[in-house]
């Protein structure tokens, strides 16, 4: 026989101040356990929406990223003959030569902080092999015109990359490009890159060289074939899938997530002591009740059964309001420094059901965790003495 709800609720407002005490514990680690697994959930999102099926990326054996990889023009060439590539409608092959350069832009906040943005310089064909670019205002950029397109993404963080808008460019910052496009990835990394004409980037940052060779292939199987011409002798460069690429791209973030949740570990196991203080705390004033209860016929498993109850209920409200607060930074926009391209990386704060469940159950667990032991001991209260004591 099983005591009921009211019994449980009654007993959590009667001792208000520990009940707080301990809901405000477990709802401060909740809010941060969900903020920390949006920071992560919303990079990958943005990275799993960067590249392409058959999409190849082509560097520098040894470079780590587009931003330390220098290739020569006569390395490239030798991409041009790869096995299988794909064509576009005009008959090109799908082969783009691509400069990555950086530029600091003050970011659209109170601080006006520096933000390291990727310049990205293209020839034509790269849009088509770029097929998930595109242009949702303006139009691109024309090549030989000192002219850029902006990503949505950086766009909306970073000053004076709005339609019509122009921002200096080059080694002596000296060079007016105005702004006459934004596009979009699909929410991918792109959207947080500049983009200009390939020569007149190569010519303002005096780049006599290539930094990646982007290229697709007929079909993904092929990709083997492809990736052993590359990386033979013929050609001696490095290659992999564009999924690859960004995945690498984001080991920062996994890092980050794996050091943190160490943090969030300690504060769980923090959040154990403090149900069990509660819970202990419980047992000790409610010596003479527990015995009752065992008098009147409640057994050993129903007295342990209302104490993890108890403890849940704390938890579990205590869960929902530390997920109602995280709510609030559903689709906040933040960006972070990758260690890997020395770029930032324009991502949105994402509250997921994972996320939800995962909070949930990480409450509960810390509610049966902390109560498990104060309910085995409420349990052996010896019914004659604590009746005797009373």
């Amino acid at each position: 026989m099983a005591l009921p709800l009211y019994y449980n609720w009654r007993n959590l407002t009667r001792r208000k101040t520990s009940s707080l005490l301990t809901f405000l514990v477990v709802m401060v680690v909740v809010l941060v356990l969900a903020i920390l697994l949006s920071f992560g959930a919303g990079i990958r999102e943005s990275l799993a929406n960067s590249g392409i099926e058959g999409n190849i990326v082509v560097l520098k054996p040894g470079a780590s990223a587009e931003s330390t990889s220098i290739i020569s023009n006569e390395e490239a060439a030798r991409v041009m003959q790869t096995p299988h590539l794909a064509r576009n409608t005009d008959g090109e092959a799908m082969v783009s030569f691509e400069l990555c350069v950086q530029t600091t832009i003050p970011r659209k906040n109170a601080d006006r902080n520096l933000a390291n943005v990727a310049i990205r310089g293209v020839d034509d064909i790269g849009f088509d092999v770029h097929s998930h670019v595109n242009i949702v205002e303006g139009r691109r950029f024309r090549q030989a015109a000192q002219e850029i397109i902006v990503g949505k993404a950086a766009s909306e963080r970073y000053e004076n990359l709005e339609l019509g808008h122009e921002i200096t460019l080059g080694v002596l910052g000296n060079r007016a490009f105005r702004v006459v496009g934004i596009f979009e990835d699909n929410g991918g990394a792109m959207e947080s890159e500049i983009w200009g004409p390939r020569t007149m980037i190569s010519g303002v940052y005096e780049r006599r060289f290539l930094s990646s060779v982007l290229l697709r292939i007929d079909t993904p199987e092929n990709f083997a074939s492809a990736k052993s011409y590359i990386d033979g002798p013929t050609v001696e460069l490095s290659a992999k899938t564009e999924f690859d690429y960004y995945a690498e791209v984001s080991k920062t973030t996994r890092d980050i997530v794996s050091l943190t949740s160490i943090l969030i570990g300690i504060m769980l196991v923090g959040a154990v002591f403090a149900v069990a203080n509660t819970m202990y705390a419980a047992v000790d004033g409610r010596k003479r009740e527990i015995a009752m209860l065992r008098t009147i016929g409640f057994s050993r498993g129903s007295i342990i059964l209302a104490f993890l109850i108890e403890s849940s209920l704390i938890c579990g409200v205590a869960c929902l309001c530390g997920l109602a607060l995280s709510l609030t930074v559903q689709g906040g926009k933040q960006d972070f420094m990758s260690d890997t391209t020395y770029t930032v990386l324009a991502y949105d704060l994402r509250i997921t059901p994972a996320i939800l469940m995962i909070a949930l159950a990480a409450s509960l667990t810390v509610g049966i965790a902390g109560a498990l032991a104060p309910a085995i001991k409420a349990s052996r209260t010896k019914i004659i003495e604590a009746l005797r004591k009373a």
